[in-house]
């Protein structure tokens, strides 16, 4: 759990730059996402330590809108810049530095017990959706609104309702992790 909450909070402060130790802690006392990411780390602890998760799972939604399930798999450097109305469902698997913003749903599709596959380093844009057993492909970039249905290459950038690649060779995987 703290390995992983580590990395989180490293990466949701990278973007202020703190400087210093005292700052970092002012940040991490202030900010919504260090708060969204430490409860729903502590949600998947008590889960593995088969703790009931009931009381980080309602801080969750009543603070932020967000809803995880406890058999989701998040993996280290999540960042949610603007923590609120995210829903994961069972059997999603989130990759390494991923950027989940506003209103993110990663969601069964009807009758399917697996939940979208994202890759490491995918940014999913405000309101993003992605429905069904689906993988998003490592440094992938899926837009604001958009819903995907089908898998996204690699290093794609995806937008539209239905998802559609434009272009296969984004600047994203360039970016420092």
């Amino acid at each position: 759990m703290f390995q992983n909450l580590r990395q989180d909070i490293r990466r949701n402060l990278r973007d202020y730059n703190p400087g210093s130790a005292l700052r970092a802690a002012a940040l991490c006392a202030t900010l919504n996402s260090i708060h969204a990411v430490i409860l729903i780390r502590f949600q998947f602890w008590c889960a593995r330590n088969r703790l009931p998760t009931l009381f980080a799972a309602k801080l969750l939604f009543w603070g932020f809108g967000i809803e995880i399930s406890k058999q989701a798999r998040i993996g280290p450097g999540l960042r949610l810049p603007h923590p609120m109305g995210l829903i994961i469902a069972p059997g999603t698997v989130v990759g390494d530095n991923c950027d989940l913003y506003a209103d993110v749903r990663l969601v069964l599709a009807h009758g399917s017990r697996q939940g979208p596959i994202l890759g490491d380093h995918v940014f999913l844009g405000d309101g993003a959706k992605v429905v069904g057993a689906v993988r998003v492909g490592d440094h992938a970039v899926v837009g604001v609104s958009s819903v995907v249905t089908r898998d996204i290459p690699a290093h794609a950038t995806a937008v539209g309702i239905p998802a559609k690649v434009i272009n296969t060779d984004n600047q994203r995987a360039q970016e420092p992790a």
